[in-house]
């Protein structure tokens, strides 16, 4: 899992989206998905995810 400190967009802490693309960068897109959404939401059994 990955987390952020979603809602605050008031910063983005030193290169944090640069550093999120940057490591997802050679994942495919459905791996990225699980990482930074689906296994959270099974996890604590959370709805669908809005896609």
């Amino acid at each position: 899992m990955w987390a952020s400190d979603f809602p605050h967009a008031d910063s983005t802490f030193p290169e944090s989206r640069a550093s999120i693309a940057e490591s997802f960068a050679s994942l495919p897109l459905a791996d990225c998905r699980k990482i930074t959404a689906d296994n959270c939401r099974e996890l604590y059994g959370f709805g669908p995810a809005f896609s």
